[in-house]
Order: C-alpha cells, then structure tokens, then sequence
C-alpha cells in the first residue's frame, strides 16, 4: 500500500522563477527585488514576452490613471428670417422687409470625456484577441516612483481597478519590480498596506545561475527598422561564456565588478550587452567600454588562447600537449569542444576525459545542460562505452 502526506502536496525545491511563475497563474500579484541588473525584467519577460510594462519612475497621473478632457459642444448653422425696418428711397417712407440670418444652435452639449492611459488600452486588447491566456502588466521601478505615483499604483493592485472607473481583464496578472534601497538613492520604502498586497521574490543572480541563463537562445541586437533579416537568436557569446565559467573556477568574481562612478564596471547586464557587441562586430576590445580596460584586457588576452579544433578531436589529430596543458585551457578546450553534437560525443569524450575527471565531469555539465535527451545519452555512453551511437 502507497502512503502519501494528507493534502498530496510536491515537496520539490522550487527557484524564484517558479514562485514568479507559480504567483502569476495563481492571480496573486507579486513584486521581484533585486540589485540594479540582475535581470528583473528579463526574468518576468521570460513568462510573458509580450507583457505590458509601466515605467513608473517617469509615469505622470495621466500616463498612469488616464485624463478627463472637455468634449466641445456640437453646433449646427440654421437660417433664420429677420424683418428689418429700412426707408424706400423712392416713397422716403418706412418698409418692414424680410432677410435671412444665420445662427449657430447647439445640437449637444458639452461634456467631459474620461480617457483611458494608453498601457490599458494595449492590455485590453492583447486579454481579448487571447482570452484563454495570462498577460502580465509590470509595474517596473516601483520603488523609484514618487509617493502620489505609488498610491495610484496601489488603487490598482489592490482594487484591479484603474481611477476608479475601469477594471483590469480577468487574464490580467500584475508584477511589479524595484531596486534594493542600498543599491539606489531614489528609491523608497512601499507603504506597508502596498507592500502587503504582494508575494517577494528577491533576487540575486550567481555565475552559475547566470550561465545557466547565457546558454538559452536569445535577441542579439534590437531590430532596426533597415535590417530586413530575421532577427537572430543566440545564446550569449561563447567566449563570454567561457571567460566567466573558467574565472569563476579559479574563485574570481568577474560577473560583477565594483562601481566607482568613474569608470565601466562589469554586471550580468553589462555582459550581455557586451555580447551583443562581439557578434556584431567580432572585436573583443569594444568590450572595454562596458566592462572597464583591466577586464577586457584579460578578455583579449583570453581569447587569444589557441586550442585544438573540434573537427582534429573527432578524426583523432592530436598529440599528447594538445590535452596535457594547465588547468585554465583545459577548461577553455573542453568549453569549446561541448559544441559538439550528438553523433561525435562519445569521440570527444575519449579526448577531454584524457584531460582529468574533474574537466570530463565539467564538459558533461556544460554539454547535457537541462536537456533531458543529452542526460540519458551520457548515461548510456558511461555504461556501454565508447562505441555507442545515438
């Protein structure tokens, strides 16, 4: 007989994306914390692309809770007859004549129109076009509103109701995010009935949850209205991914760097920035501009590093100095050669197992990921050997 707990609950260990996720099918508006850069937004654009997004801290009362404007009075020009009393010149005598005057006459009056803000006008039509799907509004930079831009905000994540006139779509979800008070000197503390109405997820990204992320595909530069190619999806550079992986073995925190005020310093949004920027121009010294000279220079000087080839690893043309090397391009090599595919995987597992058990485990890692499909391959390779194919 199967035991199970009294309320058949899953006790998996949930990450903060999952309770973001988890809020926002429940209906529970929820507010993600973090340090400038961390990837708030991107976190919440992962679970809906398309989502609505308020930039608070430049919001006005009308951006935000939509105006009243004064409808003017509709008119109609009419004829009417007037009798005037003239002298005929002829008789020097009085005359009544008759002549036709026009007058504006009011059809309807005026009025005050109340006008809806523009972001509920797009949520609105993004809930019907898709009645049977979530759509996310993000009230983004909370903290860094002002105190009345807070309290209309608060109306409408406690009521789902904006100026009191309109209510959200019942597939409307509200997420909203803010910057740490230590990380910001604009920011403020929420009200406690405001800060009451949400679930927190604070967030800290790691260097391995950031390249857990860099491994996804995504947008490589913003599309321009002349590029007439599909925009590309890639994963953040390799060389980036690889710089951080093997600094971040020796200890080195390189994904995010001290602020000076003076000069660039390094963030996971600087590096994906400096991403787009090597894939597009293929010069690793632009990076400098974002991250600072002394870490570009390493990043040079890093990718300078010359390692075996993919292909000489599958049709074995290698020497013994191609994997007794020191430990910095054993990883480098082993970050490079786990762009390989399913076929030759067992091939190159022989060349980088060669290279020590501790860069064999790396390269399984960074290879198989999250995908399920690789896991079990690399299972069945450890178990039947080299000559096992896909």
């Amino acid at each position: 007989m199967n035991s199970q707990n009294a309320y058949n609950f899953m006790f998996n260990e949930v990450s903060e994306e999952d309770i973001i996720k988890g809020s926002i099918e429940s209906g529970v508006a929820v507010f993600v914390h973090g340090r400038s850069s961390e990837g708030k937004s991107a976190r919440v654009k992962q679970i809906d692309p398309d989502c609505e997004v308020i930039y608070l801290r430049n919001a006005t009362p009308e951006s935000l809770n939509g105006k009243s404007v004064y409808v003017q009075p509709i008119t109609k020009r009419i004829e009417v007859p007037v009798f005037k009393t003239i002298i005929n010149p002829n008789t020097k005598k009085e005359e009544s004549i008759e002549t036709i005057e026009y007058q504006d006459v009011i059809v309807k009056d005026g009025y005050m129109l109340d006008v809806k803000p523009t972001w509920l006008e797009n949520l609105e039509e993004k809930c019907k076009k898709e009645p049977d799907k979530i759509h996310v509004v993000f009230f983004d930079e909370l903290t860094n509103a002002l105190h009345a831009i807070q309290g209309m905000a608060f109306n409408i994540i406690l009521d789902r109701e904006v100026n009191g006139k309109w209510k959200l779509p019942d597939n409307a979800r509200i997420v909203a995010s803010g910057n740490e008070l230590s990380d910001s000197m604009a920011a403020t503390t929420l009200a406690e009935p405001l800060f009451n109405r949400f679930a927190h997820v604070y967030i800290e990204t790691t260097l391995e949850s950031w390249l857990k992320w860099a491994k996804t595909p995504k947008k490589s530069y913003q599309k321009l209205d002349y590029i007439k190619e599909p925009e590309p999806e890639v994963p953040i550079h390799p060389a980036i991914y690889a710089f951080l992986t093997v600094k971040g073995k020796s200890g080195r925190d390189v994904l995010r760097t001290k602020y000076d005020g003076i000069k660039p310093n390094a963030d996971p949004r600087k590096w994906e920035m400096a991403s787009k920027i090597l894939y597009a121009t293929k010069q690793p010294e632009m990076i400098r501009a974002l991250v600072g000279e002394g870490l570009a220079k390493e990043f040079v000087e890093f990718c300078k590093t010359k390692i075996i080839s993919l292909e000489d690893v599958i049709l074995g043309n290698y020497k013994p100095n191609d994997y007794q090397c020191d430990l910095s391009k054993k990883y480098i090599t082993a970050l490079s050669l786990s762009l390989v595919d399913e076929e030759n995987v067992g091939v190159v597992r022989e060349f980088v197992k060669k290279m020590g058990m501790e860069i064999l485990t790396f390269f399984d890692e960074v290879w198989a990921s999250d995908n399920p499909e690789r896991k079990k391959q690399l299972e069945e390779i450890r178990s039947f050997g080299l000559s096992w194919r896909k």
